[in-house]
């Protein structure tokens, strides 16, 4: 099993396996963090969602299955796809959620505290 790793930054604590290698850590948010990497075997861009202690608290864990329950079932080109949950190497005792997601440069977040003004392009 291949933990995520780039040269000068170790992503040890990152266990994507042979799939993906991590790049950097992009944001974090209240589940978890989300990271850039590279398809190992296409090379495509792709955000990887890491959430850890998924069943520490039950509200938490609740939002966790219901968000990626909306990403398996919302297929729309303004919304990132879900290309793959990476199974658990030990699922009798994993506590970290991976969810492989499409690459976007930015976040509606991000976007809507810039002072830039949106073209349509943006929209």
């Amino acid at each position: 099993m291949r933990k995520g790793i780039k040269i000068g930054n170790q992503f040890t604590d990152w266990n994507v396996q042979d799939k993906y290698i991590i790049e950097k850590v992009v944001g974090t948010g209240s589940y978890g963090s989300v990271a850039k990497a590279k398809c190992v075997k296409d090379g495509k861009k792709v955000a990887i969602k890491k959430m850890d202690n998924i069943f520490d608290d039950e509200i938490d864990c609740k939002r966790i299955l219901r968000e990626i329950t909306l990403l398996r079932k919302l297929k729309h080109p303004c919304i990132v796809n879900l290309i793959e949950i990476l199974l658990p190497t030990d699922p009798d005792k994993f506590t970290t959620v991976y969810v492989v997601l499409e690459y976007a440069d930015s976040d509606l977040k991000k976007i809507l505290k810039s002072s830039l003004n949106l073209e349509i392009l943006h929209i």
